[in-house]
């Protein structure tokens, strides 16, 4: 009888044990899938070649301050520098010619805030849309590879890497956010030294911050990234902002980690006190702004993310169906049951699930709207104060598109108190700069990253997507190859899709 009861028991151990395992495998392999792996890489070296020395002819150029073109510049290019900006540069037979007569030609544009998950064909979408340099702000190993195979063969934008985000968790919590969140988790001096010594000899280019970062773990984390002469940039941890100002930290991720600490501080319901907050927001901003100036504390915008939360909560497929939701990896925006961060209705965290008390709609309609015009707010006094913004999207959250939001984000920039100049200056001249590259400018000696535009984006922001060629390493791509290229991501895309989506395309 006891040998009986013995083995029901190790019975119904193994019988849970197997479910366990099982479950644990079901949902690594859920959430491996949402990173996009599985959708074919396409083979652009098919569709675009070399080309190791070229003329842009007669072409207005852009200052390098981005504020006015200069007409009738004439551009050498070889072996992807550029070798002359000159107004009088004679005709070379032997060298490939672009007329760029009444075109106008601007460096190639910089996403400082993006996330490619294993999602390849990313970086062509960047490229056909002008974006010939990328910051990835949350890496992983797979990324630093595509780096040095793009490095060797020059066929993808320049790429800054940051490490996988920083969590201050210990034991099975800080084992449960590595796997679910491919984070890294250290709660003491000696493995924050390990850790970050690691994160260097990978070849990451900055740490990570992510915002549940305790005290403590701010503080080793900068003096430790400090002596390795690594960057501390992302999320404001979990210290208030006067300690944030002298934290060590170079940059923040998003402008709204700024607002969502002057709600904090407000210590009211913002839904139901909106027009009192922003009053006191409208103070706030300016003396953050002055802070982040005096301590040399650079800002990437997403300002376009934050302005589609109400329309992503409100009114899910009317958001999607404006933008290019056909060239977004489909097991990016299919999701999966784990967690709510696919793009589709019932998969999108943002949208509303209607579950709450009666009234509650209507609070959260102005919380967000309220959460928005802070964003604006706040985004106007950085501008006004100098702080230096880069621009970003978050591309991969829902619904901010690789390559195409950077276009949009541009144009949220200048609708928030940036002049055209600026919003340009924020793509291109100030990434450049903080990362000390030669990118970002017009300049003999500099990266051949170049993008030829129909139209005049000074006169109107909207004019950076008439995008005539990219130009980027040693290769050209023009009008003809983007769609090409365009297409084979869709086709691509379509082939690994298992929710059909042509209700939400425009």
């Amino acid at each position: 009888m006891k040998k009986r009861w013995v083995r029901r028991i190790l019975y119904s151990v193994m019988t849970l044990l197997g479910i366990l395992i099982c479950a644990f495998i079901w949902a690594d392999k859920e959430l491996n899938k949402v990173m996009g792996k599985s959708t074919k890489t396409i083979d652009i070296s098919s569709i675009i070649k070399p080309s190791k020395i070229l003329q842009i002819r007669n072409v207005n150029v852009l200052s390098e301050d981005c504020s006015h073109f200069i007409k009738n510049q004439n551009v050498l290019i070889k072996d992807g520098l550029i070798l002359q900006v000159d107004e009088n540069l004679a005709i070379n037979k032997d060298v490939a010619i672009i007329d760029g007569t009444e075109q106008y030609l601007i460096p190639g544009l910089v996403d400082s805030h993006i996330h490619l998950k294993e999602s390849r064909n990313d970086l062509f979408l960047y490229l056909v849309n002008g974006i010939t340099y990328i910051r990835e702000m949350a890496g992983q190993p797979v990324v630093l590879e595509w780096r040095k195979s793009i490095q060797k063969n020059g066929l993808g934008p320049r790429m800054f890497i940051a490490s996988p985000p920083i969590y201050s968790e210990s034991g099975l919590t800080g084992y449960y956010y590595s796997w679910t969140r491919k984070s890294i988790n250290y709660s003491n001096k000696k493995d924050a030294q390990k850790a970050i010594r690691k994160i260097k000899k990978q070849g990451y280019d900055a740490i990570k911050m992510y915002g549940f970062v305790n005290p403590e773990m701010v503080k080793i984390t900068n003096e430790i990234a400090k002596e390795n002469n690594l960057p501390v940039i992302g999320h404001i941890p979990l210290v208030n902002l006067e300690t944030f100002y002298q934290s060590g930290q170079k940059e923040v991720a998003h402008i709204e980690e700024l607002t969502i600490k002057t709600i904090d501080e407000f210590g009211k319901p913002i839904s139901k006190n909106p027009k009192k907050y922003l009053t006191f927001l409208k103070a706030r901003s300016a003396q953050i702004a002055k802070k982040l100036k005096e301590n040399n504390i650079s800002v990437t915008s997403t300002v376009g993310l934050c302005e589609s939360f109400v329309g992503q909560r409100f009114n899910l497929k009317s958001k999607l169906r404006e933008v290019e939701l056909k060239y977004v990896n489909p097991k990016i925006i299919e999701g999966t049951p784990l967690y709510k961060m696919g793009w589709l209705p019932g998969k999108n965290g943002y949208e509303y699930d209607g579950k709450n008390e009666p009234g509650a709609k209507k609070l959260s309609l102005t919380f967000w709207q309220t959460y928005v015009e802070a964003i604006h707010i706040m985004t106007k006094a950085l501008v006004d104060h100098k702080v230096l913004i880069m621009a970003g999207t978050d591309a991969n959250v829902p619904v901010s598109v690789p390559g195409f939001s950077l276009h949009n984000e541009l144009e949220s920039l200048s609708n928030s108190g940036m002049t055209n100049s600026q919003a340009i200056y924020s793509a291109t001249v100030a990434p450049g700069n903080w990362m000390k590259s030669k990118t970002g400018k017009i300049k003999v000696g500099y990266h051949s990253d170049l993008v030829l535009l129909r139209k005049n984006p000074l006169e109107d922001i909207k004019n950076t997507k008439t995008i005539e060629y990219v130009f980027f390493n040693k290769y050209t791509i023009d009008k003809s190859q983007i769609k090409t290229i365009l297409k084979a991501i869709e086709d691509a895309n379509n082939n690994n899709r298992s929710i059909k989506i042509d209700e939400y395309l425009h």
